[in-house]
């Protein structure tokens, strides 16, 4: 009986460090955004804080 190849990971290699690549670089640009929204107030700002967030979260945390 032959048995069929199992694949451990469920993306690609690249992938994976391109996740882990953005989790790490996402902290510091939230901090410097945060600081930005705080200092200079605007919708596109929010909007920028915003989606850097909803990023850390999904690819830090492993949501994705």
């Amino acid at each position: 009986m032959s048995r069929k190849y199992f694949r451990k990971t469920r993306f690609p290699g690249w992938f994976v460090t391109l996740k882990q690549t953005i989790g790490q670089l996402t902290a510091p640009l939230i901090v410097f955004q945060l600081l930005r929204t705080i200092l200079f107030p605007s919708a596109v700002d929010f909007i920028i804080l915003l989606t850097l967030v909803i990023l850390h979260v999904c690819f830090a945390y492993d949501v994705l």
